[in-house]
């Protein structure tokens, strides 16, 4: 980890509605995206993308691919877009439409075969 004066980010720093799912290292958290469901990956260490270790950047890869997975397969799903923002953490968008809020548990629970705990 980086020397910073940022501070992590914990499941606290969102509306209780707005995780999804977390581990130690991540918090999966929904955003607003007018009529798609808009998901977003946070790494809870303010680190950029270039500063990550080599296991975290695994981790978000493999991550992100089962996330694609998971939702792709949700009845009425379309394409999965995917992007990042530039804060001081590395941040992942999942943008889908076709699927609803009330999927929301069933991908919480598919990524917590991962590990981590459901939220929604």
């Amino acid at each position: 980890m980086t020397e910073s004066a940022q501070p992590l980010t914990d499941s606290t720093s969102f509306a209780g509605d707005q995780v999804v799912w977390e581990d130690e290292i991540w918090v999966l958290a929904r955003h607003e995206a007018g009529d798609r469901l808009g998901l977003t990956l946070h790494h809870r260490d303010p680190e950029g993308f270039g500063q990550l270790s080599d296991e975290h950047a695994s981790q978000l890869g493999r991550i992100g691919n089962r996330l694609i997975r998971i939702i792709e397969h949700l009845p009425e799903a379309g394409k999965v877009s995917l992007g990042r923002t530039t804060d001081e953490h590395v941040q992942l968008t999942f943008e889908v439409t076709g699927v609803g809020a009330e999927c929301l548990h069933e991908v919480a629970v598919k990524l917590a075969n991962w590990g981590g705990d459901a939220r929604a």
